[in-house]
Formats: structure tokens, C-alpha cells, sequence
């Protein structure tokens, strides 16, 4: 399929060439690896990545040929010594680091599929991701040990556990699985394993927030990271002399996809820090280099409300991705000198939906990215498809009447989620028969062909997690003193995420403390699952003269709501 590729305005371009590129042709893709081998025999002197430590200081640098040749000991160890074959699943449950970018471009290599674990889960959750994906190996960092010991004996599938940072003191066992230490496989060939790959293999299975207490695996092809390489190179203007800067985990789809693999496939530079810094945010990318770099969540807000610094401006980032842009957009652009660029995405999808930089439509969150096919569907009847009547030019904000349910159709085959990972019910309930795939988010659709974010439907974004709050209450219902629960989000003003309140009803003559509960949660699930507010409701729900709960009560803010924030009690992710 021939895609169309419209470049932007030059001064929106990076400076430098496209070596592998705009790869319009999908009948000419390849693996992402495989731009890595061409990339290592053409420019093998060049930058690949950088690795930040936490105060913004860069403390590795490794190039295309060197970046390879780890990779492909990894990868070759792994084959040789494993038994790793085709679409076996590898884990990796680590921190940023040097290790965890070769162990994924590795994995590309063996032509088994990655794992990546949010690195901050923990228990029983943590115990599910590993068992449920069948990984057959492990690769873990050393501040993983303490998370990994408490489950160790219940594992039923893996086999062997690598361990990085251990400086050689590394237990021989955890359970009954054998520990290696990372420099193990120093021992593999520094040549390529030159495994058969193509676009149609699966990737990643990717765990998200699921609607059963435990997470959901995404599984996506090598051609879903294509897409969205290709789109990100499009509408970001990436050429090869731009250096693209992520503060995210590698353990999300957003870090690997806008960072590692966008920068392979435009034969540029990435860099990596292991933290968020509010403060430091512009002077760690001056000091790298940046000049490309993407928001999630209420990171812009946080970066507003820092204090002003000298490196506001000093700095030569001229383009941002941000879901959702800040919420004082010219504002913002002005204060740091750069465009903001929005976009829609999902792990399941890939990006849909993109804004150009000349692109000046305040809220929209851009047109359909060529390969993408979009409808906005009434939530009340999925089979009504709305079709666009509301003309942003006249009226500000869409009626009710054109909001909708974001319906996706993929027109490339391989670049979106086929199924659930063993999971036939969750994958029917978010396909339709004719392919469409349910984003759970609400859209209008304006007479211009713009899309607009309206909300979600089900599901929340919280510190930049997807958080279901099903899962949160069913998690909640596991505490001894707690008869039912109802979470739900809510936005407070200027935040771009949302808060987490749960509402609850307490047994008989059980006695409840917030603070000793949000510590119990914090023992079970990820931080952003751990509720914000907490309101104890007596005698019930607020419910309609139906008898239905009335939501809208519940996500009030009342003087009996218990605040986490004001209480002084934090928890913090795994550093």
C-alpha cells in the first residue's frame, strides 16, 4: 500500500536527511532491526543513544555499530544458551538504562516477542504479567530483586532470570529458577543472528490496566511500530541530525516507539534520562542536545508552574508532542520558544490522529493518519454511526449530538492489536464485525475533518497510567473492612489527568484508617492506582429514584472527602 507522506513547513524539519526513507511503500517495510544493521554498516561512528543519570548528567553514549554489536551478543546468547526460538516471550522488568535498550532491540533480533513490565508493579499483579505471558526469560535490573523474591516460588513458566547492575553478587537462584548476571552474555557473538523477520511477526505483548483486577497484553506487530515511526517522522519533522530526548519509562509503548525506535528509523540520536525533573527539565535538554522531546499527561502543567528559569529558553527544542496540550497552548509556546504538536494514540492502535505544526486549530488533536479509517459511534447505540454536523468555526464547543465513541479501523495490515493476548472475551467486546476497533474514548468530529478529544468514557488517566476504575475498586473490595466501592475519576482545575477518588461503605463494627488503606493498596498495585480521595458513605450510595448510583455524587468533593495530598502521605515509583 502506497501511503502519502506530506512534509511539514521547513522550519518545523530537523536538519540532516531521511537515510532509510519516508517509508511510504508498506510493501518496502522492514523489522526496525533491521534499519539498526544498515544503520551500523552506513554511519557506524554516529550517536545511537545516551543514557542520563537522575540529575540530568549523561553517563553513557554508545554508537549505531556498537549499539548493534551488544545487541546481537544479547540476542545470540539468548539463542544459543536459552533456546530462545521465534515469538517466545522475554521479559523485562527494569529502570532506564543502557541494558534495557539492548535488551529490547535483542529480542527484535531473536524473533521472540518482549514483555516490558511497568516498572512499578508488584505482588500479585506483577506474579500475573509474568506467568499469564508465558515469558520464558527474565531480564531484571538489581532494585528488581526485592520485588521478584516474594513471588519467585510461584512461577510456572520461566526458566531464567538475567540480572543487570549486580556488580557479580547476584543470588544463583530466586525460587527455582537460575540467576545469570547481565555480563553473561558478553560471551555471544558480536555478529547477526540474521533470524527470518518480517512485519507480520509480533512484537510486544504490552500489559495494560485491565477491567478484571489484573492487566490486559496488548500483542502488536513489527508493522504497528513502523506506523507509528513513520507517522512520528512525518509530523514531527525528524531528520537525522535531531538528537530526540524521553523522560519516560522504556517500559511504556511511548518511550520505545517516539524515542528509541523513531530515532532508528530516522537514523538520529536518542537520549534517555530514568525521571521526570520539573526544574531541570529544559537544562537537561539543553545539555544533550535535545531538539525533539514529547509530553504525556499533566507534564505540561508541572512545567508551567515551575519556577522561571534562564534554561526556559536556552535550549534548542523546536517541537513537542504533547497528549493533551497544555491548556494555555500559546502561552506555553512562547514561554519555552517551541511548537506543541498534538496527536491521539493507544497502545492497541498506534497514533490515528495527528496535528500538523502549522496546524493553529486550538483543542483538535489533528486529521486521520493515512492507513487509519475513523468513525465517531453514539455510545448509547454502537450500530449509529454520527456524522460530522458540528462546524468548530461557528460554535466553540460540540453539541452533544456530535459527540461519540472513537471507532478505529486499521487499512495497513499488521500495524494495530489483532486480539487480546488469550483472551477471545475482552477481544470480541472491542472489535466489531466489520474490524472497527472500540477506543473507549469520546471524539467530536467537525465539518473541517478535525478530530476533538472530548474525554474518556471508561477508563482514566492517572500520573500517566491507563487506570481502570473497575480494577480499583474490585482491588479495594480485597480489604477487610471495605462492603463495596465505587471509583471514579474527576479533573481538578489546570490538570490535564485525572484524580483518583474512591468511594466506599464500610462493614459493620470494622474500623477504617485512609492513610493505613492507601499503604495497603500501595503494597498490591501500581502508585497510580492508589486513590487521591477517599469519601466513606453511610448507609449506601446516593442512588435515582430508579435506583441507580448517582455517579455525579460521587465525584464530588465534599468537606467529608479524605484528601491523600493534604494528608502529607506519598509514595514513590521504583528509582
Amino acid at each position: 500500500m502506497e501511503l502519502f507522506f506530506r512534509p511539514t513547513e521547513n522550519k518545523y524539519e530537523g536538519e540532516g536527511i531521511l537515510p532509510h526513507g519516508t517509508f511510504n511503500n508498506t510493501n518496502d517495510w522492514n523489522p526496525l532491526i533491521k534499519y539498526l544493521e544498515k544503520g551500523a554498516i552506513e554511519f557506524p561512528d554516529k550517536t545511537m543513544f545516551k543514557m542520563g543519570d537522575g540529575n540530568g548528567k549523561i553517563i553513557e553514549e554508545f554508537t549505531y555499530k556498537e549499539t548493534n554489536q551488544k545487541s546481537n551478543q544479547i540476542a545470540n546468547y539468548l539463542i544459543e544458551n536459552c533456546s530462545i526460538n521465534s515469538e517466545d516471550k522475554i521479559g523485562i522488568f527494569m529502570l532506564n538504562s543502557s541494558e534495557f535498550v539492548f535488551s529490547i532491540l535483542a529480542t527484535h533480533k531473536t524473533g521472540a516477542i518482549q514483555v516490558p513490565v511497568n516498572k512499578d508493579e508488584k505482588g500479585e499483579r506483577l506474579l500475573y504479567v509474568i506467568n499469564y505471558s508465558e515469558m520464558k526469560v527474565l531480564i531484571i535490573d538489581k532494585s528488581a530483586i526485592d520485588l521478584i523474591e516474594p513471588i519467585a516460588g510461584k512461577f510456572e513458566n520461566l526458566e531464567r532470570i538475567f540480572i543487570s547492575g549486580s556488580e557479580g553478587n547476584i543470588p544463583s537462584n530466586l525460587g527455582n529458577i537460575g540467576c545469570e548476571e547481565f555480563e553473561s552474555f558478553n560471551k555471544g557473538s558480536i555478529d547477526n543472528p540474521n533470524i527470518e523477520l518480517t512485519i507480520a511477526n509480533k512484537e510486544r505483548c504490552m500489559f495494560t490496566s485491565g477491567t478484571t483486577g489484573m492487566p490486559k497484553g496488548v500483542v502488536r506487530e513489527h508493522g504497528g511500530v513502523l506506523m507509528t515511526v513513520r507517522s512520528y517522522i512525518q509530523h514531527q519533522g525528524i531528520r537525522s541530525d535531531d538528537t530526540l530526548m524521553s523522560v519516560l519509562s522504556l517500559g511504556h509503548a511511548n518511550a520505545q516507539a517516539m524515542c528509541l525506535f523513531a530515532a532508528i528509523g530516522a537514523g538520529c540520536t536518542a537520549v534517555f534520562f530514568p525521571k521526570f525533573s520539573a526544574s531541570n527539565f529544559w537544562k537537561w535538554a539543553h545539555d544533550c542536545g535535545a531538539t525533539v522531546t514529547n509530553f504525556l499527561g499533566a507534564v505540561a502543567e508541572y512545567l508551567w508552574s515551575a519556577k522561571p528559569s534562564d534554561y526556559d529558553q536556552k535550549h534548542n527544542v523546536r517541537i513537542v508532542l504533547a497528549g493533551p496540550a497544555p491548556r494555555n497552548l500559546i502561552e506555553f509556546e512562547k514561554r519555552f520558544n517551541l511548537k506543541i504538536v498534538e496527536g491521539y494514540g493507544s497502545t492497541e492502535m498506534g497514533m490515528p490522529l495527528w496535528k500538523s505544526p502549522e496546524d493553529g486549530r486550538v483543542g483538535s488533536c489533528g486529521y486521520p493518519v493515512e492507513g487509519y479509517y475513523l468513525e465517531i459511534r453514539n455510545p448509547e447505540n454502537i450500530e449509529e454511526v454520527i456524522k460530522p454536523h458540528w462546524d468548530p468555526s461557528l460554535e466553540e464547543k460540540p453539541p452533544e449530538s456530535a459527540k461519540g465513541l472513537l471507532f478505529i479501523r486499521p487499512n495497513v495490515p499488521n500495524t494495530t492489536l489483532n486480539e487480546y493476548f488469550k483472551d477471545e472475551r475482552r477481544t470480541r467486546e472491542a472489535f466489531d464485525d466489520d474490524g472497527f476497533f472500540n477506543s473507549d474514548d469520546l471524539f467530536a468530529a467537525g465539518t473541517d475533518g478535525r478530530y476533538y478529544f472530548i474525554g474518556r468514557y471508561s477508563r482514566l488517566r492517572v500520573s500517566g497510567e491507563n487506570v481502570d476504575p473497575i480494577a480499583v475498586a474490585d482491588l479495594a473490595l480485597m480489604h477487610p473492612a471495605i462492603q463495596d466501592a465505587i471509583a471514579v475519576g474527576l479533573r481538578l482545575p489546570d490538570i490535564s489527568d485525572d484524580e483518583l477518588k474512591l468511594n466506599i461503605i464500610i462493614k459493620d463494627s470494622e474500623k477504617f484508617d485512609e492513610a493505613e488503606f492507601c499503604t495497603w493498596m500501595a503494597e498490591q498495585c501500581i502508585v497510580a492506582m492508589v486513590p487521591r480521595f477517599i469519601e466513606i458513605f453511610d448507609g449506601g450510595f446516593p442512588m435515582t429514584a430508579s435506583q441507580k448510583v448517582k455517579v455525579a455524587d460521587l465525584k464530588e468533593i465534599t468537606d467529608r472527602t479524605w484528601d491523600r495530598a493534604k494528608s502529607g502521605l506519598k509514595f514513590s515509583s521504583r528509582k
